[in-house]
């Protein structure tokens, strides 16, 4: 385990390793029974009984561990024993002799019957200044709602019966709840019905305290990522953090995991037992993990805000999870029959922890949760932070020798440059096999030769590896590892393009270019990535034509090829084959009006819902406080975040950011400080026209456009000035006047003459139809009950939905119920039926004139994030569009419109692959863009099982 908390957190002490199962052990002894009873609870002590076979012993030695495996730190846990007590079959106390803190001799033991005593917890004495007390992830707890039962510091064992089978009852209050990874066996009810008898089994003492417990008032949570099932309990003294939050705060990293650790089988279940510390004196600091074969415990501050508590969560759960690789399957002898009273320690930490540290940085670039640069950040803060440490030090030695103060100090080096030893190792591994082996799969290869359950022997180790390998990793090993010879890191480096400079790591400028491919494939960055989707119609949407029966190559996130299947003679292997029998290929779609509409949901939880919906670019129209537009689309852009192709404006401007010239000025310098893509004009009545001009003047002099709503108070000639209108509506108010807003200009002669003018300007329109519709079901008391059980307001968060689904919505309580009811001059419903049937008329004619369009459906309200896009399609099929006019306004419109289409909007050769898969044919009925089979972003394929999935996440995260 390792100290993942913020570097100025010195004080938390976070430690690892596993105790392993043995199996085909010789003189297994007879079970031995211990009772816990936590219903006996008193002055945070609970009653232990250990119940024994008979034994033939005259003379016996119980213990308590005095280390566990994984602290590398004396515990002494005979000392929280009280009242110990031994027991012959006539009830009599049998003599018995304390020998050192941790130990026990009993008198006449083969007449020994049981063993009691009563065991205190560690939890509130874990800062009363008194020596070696253990910190809290190897500790106990015992509280009226609260139990953790590290099992070392409950239950001991018998010198001479180490590998006897243990059964484990717990008695607690019938409405505790439980978790632990421990083999379950039976319950049994108490007569009076307020006890519960949890009986356990584990086939020897390792086996027991392998799997720690907790018990109480919890929240637990059952899930499975790949092969395994995960249970996660969580404590939380004020209810401030609920193991769904958690669970969803873990689960990509997890997934990450197992598809990184790919067909790797180290465990089927594994358990996570969360405490969350209220602060108060008596409850635990030392926060940090215990890690066990198939379980952690974790003890972290409830006071701590979300993101920084799940932050260092993961990066803890990261590092802990990947120990189901080394030490679980991969281990030493001293590891696998250790001794809890006079342990040896394994040479090989760099090989446990460094390994380890060194995965969990790794897998999070290999599996795109961080970018290259972040990765290359870490392995030189530890380059930077090894240095702190004795340098030339055998870490085999050191790991020999860890409880001696001498090397006790450099301990934490373990996790810095063990990790950089790796590192070197697998980028060896990498040039040795010409990218065809790594660290991983050299410890798969070892975690196959030995397993589990057949522990190497510590000398033997490098020599093993030194013949699985090449004579390079032996001499690595034998100089860096075994010797003392200080590392020159950028001898690696230099391997793979990358150049250590100003404590930083940055690539070569223009580097060899098999140095750059072995940099690629180390970080799971090829260059060369070939998917091929076959027998497809396209329909490429430079023109309206079917293609019928084609192969689509796609290399690197580009189409390098289209020709009719058969005919295609690919000089590559293929990566990946899509079968597109009687199926249709449309470019990526465009949302040309995405809100991000509550902070408190991540922003790569919307995302998931445009990707589901075929959405591959995405423009946001307004930054709202909190939040940060332009490293999202940047973390986009490096792969940091999944999502769209993506583009923001800036701040939504109302008139009180331009009062003035002076004001138009600074917004202007402040968008391109920034980098925005765009200005969004917000407000159409009170901005004065010396300031809207002096804001187009400056912004078309840094070159970026501005868009937004009209100008109600000017002509027509001045909005038309900006890039884009948003909203058909906006029309409707610089037809008509404030004082007469219910006026509907419907003379056909003069839309026509302006929508000449409009299409003369060169300006786009988002007609976002769908958002106004919206509103007339608010209004509307059949559509309202319809809309509430449409089934997309799963997707939404569930405050956002229970308001809009409410009388409480402002558009009911303005409209339709309460005191704030606005009067209209006609009935509600009329009045914004008859605007809408404004806007779809003009939307046709408009069109009619060729005027480019593009497609938004400005996500607020009940106006679901991609879902709504096909909505939008509807009302403009409904308004006399045919589909392909359709799919031009969310394909190649939006292309020209960003300056993109040299790359995007159309599928030919030499675009961007972002492409939708459909089951039926769109152009007969737009409509069928809803039939997604699957979707592809920047040649990454996502199946219609990895979009059905992505769409539960978003449901899950409102729960």
């Amino acid at each position: 385990m390792k100290n993942v908390f913020p570097r100025i957190f010195v004080l938390f002490g976070i430690w690892t390793l596993s105790t392993f199962r043995l199996s085909g052990q010789d003189n297994v002894e007879s079970k031995i029974v211990a009772s816990i009873d936590l219903t006996m609870m008193a002055n945070d002590k609970v009653p232990v009984t250990i119940d024994p076979d008979t034994l033939d012993n005259d003379l016996i030695v119980y213990r308590l561990p005095k280390v566990i495996q994984g602290t590398y730190a004396i515990g002494d846990y005979g000392r929280f024993i009280e009242q110990f007590k031994a027991f012959d079959y006539e009830g009599n106390e049998l003599l018995v002799l304390q020998k050192d803190v941790n130990s026990w001799e009993i008198q006449k033991a083969h007449n020994l019957d049981k063993i009691q005593y009563w065991v205190n917890d560690t939890f509130d004495i874990e800062r009363s200044g008194a020596p070696n007390i253990p910190l809290s992830p190897s500790g106990t707890n015992i509280e009226p709602d609260n139990y953790i039962l590290n099992l070392h510091g409950f239950v001991g064992y018998f010198d001479s019966l180490k590998n006897s089978p243990y059964e484990l009852d717990i008695t607690t209050p019938v409405d505790f709840k439980n978790t632990s990874a421990l083999q379950y066996v039976t319950k049994e009810l108490s007569a009076d019905g307020k006890k519960t008898t949890l009986k356990y089994i584990a086939s020897r003492y390792f086996d027991l305290t392998d799997n720690p417990m907790m018990f109480g008032d919890l929240e637990i949570e059952k899930f499975k990522v790949g092969h395994i099932d995960f249970e996660l309990g969580v404590y939380s003294p004020h209810k401030i953090y609920s193991a769904n939050k958690i669970k969803k705060s873990l689960l990509q990293m997890l997934k990450a995991q197992v598809t990184y650790l790919r067909n790797f089988k180290g465990a089927e279940n594994y358990s996570i037992i969360v405490y969350l510390s209220d602060g108060k004196d008596e409850s635990p600091k030392g926060f940090g993990g215990l890690e066990h074969n198939t379980s952690t415990v974790v003890i972290m501050p409830e006071y701590w805000e979300e993101t920084k508590l799940y932050n260092i969560m993961f990066d803890m759960m990261a590092h802990e999870f990947f120990h189901i690789v080394t030490p679980m399957t991969v281990h030493s002898e001293d590891i696998h029959y250790f001794d809890y009273n006079n342990p040896t320690f394994s040479k090989h930490l760099w090989l446990y922890e460094g390994v380890t540290e060194y995965f969990s940085k790794l897998f999070k670039v290999d599996q795109n949760l961080i970018s290259k640069e972040d990765f290359y950040d870490e392995m030189a803060y530890k380059i930077k932070d090894s240095k702190k440490f004795n340098d030339a030090l055998s870490f085999t030695t050191m790991s020999e020798n860890i409880l001696t103060e001498k090397f006790k100090v450099n301990y934490p080096n373990v996790y810095r440059k063990g990790a950089l030893m790796a590192m070197c190792l697998d980028i060896l591994m990498r040039e040795e096999s010409h990218g065809k082996r790594s660290l991983l799969s050299l410890i798969k290869e070892l975690s196959e030769k030995y397993g589990k359950n057949d522990p190497f022997m510590d000398d033997e180790l490098i020599t093993d590896i030194t013949q699985m390998t090449y004579l390079s990793i032996g001499s690595f090993m034998e100089k860096h590892v075994v010797g003392s010879q200080p590392i020159n890191y950028q001898d690696y480096l230099d391997k793979v393009g990358l150049i250590i400079q100003d404590g930083a790591i940055k690539p070569i400028d223009n580097p060899e270019p098999s140095k750059l491919q072995l940099r690629n494939i180390w970080l799971n960055k090829n260059t060369v990535k070939t998917t091929l989707i076959e027998n497809v119609n396209v329909i490429p949407m430079n023109e309206e034509v079917v293609l019928e029966h084609q192969d689509v190559l796609i290399e690197n996130g580009k189409i390098v090829d289209i020709h009719p299947t058969d005919t295609m003679a690919s000089k590559v292997p293929i990566d990946l084959r899509i079968d597109g029998t009687d199926k249709y290929l449309i470019p990526g779609l465009s949302e040309m009006h995405y809100h991000w509409r509550n902070n408190d949901r991540n922003i790569a939880t919307d995302f998931k819902l445009l990707l589901a919906n075929g959405i591959t670019t995405a423009r946001n129209m307004g930054e709202y406080e909190g939040q940060d537009h332009i490293t999202i689309r940047d973390k986009v852009k490096m792969g940091q975040i999944l999502g769209p192709n993506y583009y923001t404006t800036g701040p939504y401007l109302q008139a009180d950011k331009l009062q003035t010239v002076e004001d138009a000025i600074k917004v202007v310098q402040e968008h391109k400080d920034r980098r925005y893509d765009f200005i969004k004009i917000g407000d159409g009545r009170d901005i004065a026209k010396e300031v809207y001009l002096k804001l187009l003047e400056e912004a078309q002099k840094h070159h970026i456009p501005v868009i937004g709503h009209a100008q109600h108070n000017l002509p027509l000639e001045y909005s038309l000035r900006m890039k884009s209108i948003e909203h058909m509506e906006e029309f409707i108010y610089i037809f008509n006047t404030s004082d007469d807003f219910k006026y509907l200009n419907n003379d056909l002669d003069f839309l026509n003459a302006v929508a000449k003018q409009v299409k003369d300007s060169g300006i786009y329109v988002a007609p976002t139809l769908v958002i106004f519709e919206m509103i007339t079901q608010y209004l509307d008391a059949e559509k309202f009950t319809e809309l509430k059980a449409n089934g997309l307001a799963k997707y939404l968060p569930k405050e956002d939905a229970a308001y809009w689904l409410s009388d409480e919505n402002h558009y009911r309580a303005n409209f339709v119920t309460g005191a704030d009811k606005i009067d209209l001059g006609m009935e509600p419903l009329d009045f914004f039926k008859s605007y809408f049937k404004w806007m779809k008329t003009f939307t046709k004619i408009l069109s009619d004139h060729e005027v480019p369009m593009l497609s938004g459906s400005d996500t607020f309200g009940m106006v679901v994030p991609g879902f709504s896009l096909h909505k939008e399609f509807e009302f403009l099929q409904e308004v006399g569009w045919i589909p392909y006019q359709i799919l031009r306004s969310s394909t190649i419109v939006p292309a020209r419109y960003l300056d993109v289409l040299a790359s995007e909007g159309t599928i030919s050769e030499g675009k961007n692959a972002n492409l939708v898969l459909l089951n039926k044919n769109p152009l007969e009925d737009i409509g069928n863009t809803k039939s997604i089979e699957g979707v592809m972003l920047k040649g990454t394929w996502f199946s219609r099982d990895k979009l059905d999935t992505m769409l539960l996440e978003v449901e899950m995260s409102n729960d």
